[in-house]
């Protein structure tokens, strides 16, 4: 194939690409790549197959394209950046950030390498906030602080990407910790202004102790109407939301509880202890 030639299939292709016919620029593309002399010479060509790949659901082939496009033209930005979009569809995060920190490193103005890091960076944060959360929840004897910290760093997963497995763990999390938890009495002097507050906490933690999770939910949210900023409220309502199927909802709730009080112990349910 002449240069001539090859330059006329690059123009083809990118016209295909242009019109979102990616299998026929796909064609055009390998057909012009399979020249020897081409292969290392195009890096535009790799560069645009790989994003043909992409757009057809073959990441495999596209991360082989797209390292081709990079090891040609190393300071292409977009090369960059759609190599990391390949990586990230293999679950390969690390290499992924990687890639548009170096697309950021050649343009810092490229806003779509420096969106997808922050995605990448954030699916990081969450993955290893659920693989601790996981290794204490399943680690051989799970102590009531083992689950403590377990039941924060799922929650966190969630928090941090919505799509986290660790939605999956947080009932058997929360399960494991009511069969451990443990009477955490607050004393409090009751004046008549707090009465409706207090007598809803009352029903919430009886409700929660015979298992009635909806009325534990209805006690528990009217109290957060009288007193919205008690952690212990906020913790039990997370677990009633947990076992009425609810994982946004008490995600939130345990979130909420650490934004209270970041040491807030998870082993313990709290309930009204009237001062005489």
């Amino acid at each position: 194939m002449t240069d001539r030639e090859a330059e006329e299939k690059l123009v083809q292709a990118k016209e295909a690409l242009s019109r979102a016919d990616f299998p026929a620029a796909i064609t055009l593309l390998e057909e012009l790549l399979v020249e020897p002399a081409a292969a290392f010479g195009h890096a535009e060509a790799w560069r645009d197959l790989g994003l043909c790949y992409l757009e057809t659901q073959h990441p495999d082939m596209a991360l082989e394209a797209l390292t081709r496009a990079v090891r040609a033209a190393p300071e292409d930005a977009t090369a960059h950046y759609l190599l990391g979009n390949a990586c990230g569809t293999l679950g390969q995060l690390e290499r992924a950030a990687a890639c548009y920190r170096r697309a950021l490193e050649i343009d810092p103005e490229h806003s779509k390498a420096e969106e997808f890091l922050m995605k990448a960076e954030s699916l990081l944060e969450s993955r290893e906030h659920y693989r601790t959360g996981l290794s204490l929840l399943y680690s051989s004897e799970p102590s009531p602080q083992d689950l403590n910290r377990s039941v924060r760093e799922l929650a966190q997963s969630v928090a941090i990407f919505d799509g986290s497995p660790a939605r999956d763990n947080l009932l058997e999390c929360a399960r494991k910790l009511l069969a451990l938890i443990t009477d955490w009495p607050i004393p409090m002097e009751i004046t008549p202004e707090l009465e409706p507050w207090a007598a809803a906490c009352e029903r919430g933690y009886h409700c929660m102790r015979f298992k009635n999770w909806v009325g534990a939910q209805a006690a528990y949210q009217e109290a957060l109407g009288y007193r919205v900023q008690d952690p212990f409220v906020h913790s039990a309502l997370a677990f009633c939301f947990v076992e009425l199927g609810e994982t946004d909802e008490a995600v939130r709730a345990w979130l909420r509880t650490l934004e209270l009080e970041p040491n807030f112990d998870f082993t313990h349910l709290g309930h009204i202890q009237r001062a005489e």
